[in-house]
């Protein structure tokens, strides 16, 4: 499998399991509910994964971008750097982490998935 496949394969993955979890999240927020075991692992796996996506994004040789790949590299940059906020933002108020995770959750789905439609064909 090329590094491209791979990095194809697990954005995929990251789209649908970060809108599943966000919505959840948001679905529990509403229930004035703590996030449940399951819950609390699936989101922080959601984030994981992100930062594994991140590290398997191919990069070109010669140094440079292609041309009209950059919005593919920015939107696929901005969900790392939501993923270090979400954590550094943390309270001991375990609704508003859910909330806030699960909000973070839906923003990388969003981001992921433009990031998704602007990479290069391959």
């Amino acid at each position: 499998m090329r590094v491209v496949d791979a990095h194809k394969a697990v954005g995929g993955l990251v789209i649908a399991l970060n809108l599943l979890v966000g919505l959840w999240g948001l679905w529990a927020w509403r229930q004035h509910a703590v996030a449940t075991p399951l819950l609390a692992q699936l989101l922080a796996f959601s984030h994981t994964i992100v930062l594994l996506e991140g590290g398997l994004r191919p990069l070109p040789a010669g140094g440079g971008l292609p041309i009209g790949t950059g919005l593919h590299y920015i939107y696929g940059a901005i969900p790392a750097g939501a993923v270090l906020f979400g954590y550094s933002a943390r309270t001991p108020d375990a609704r508003r982490n859910l909330l806030q995770f699960a909000v973070i959750a839906l923003a990388i789905a969003v981001l992921a998935g433009r990031a998704f439609m602007t990479g290069a064909p391959t």
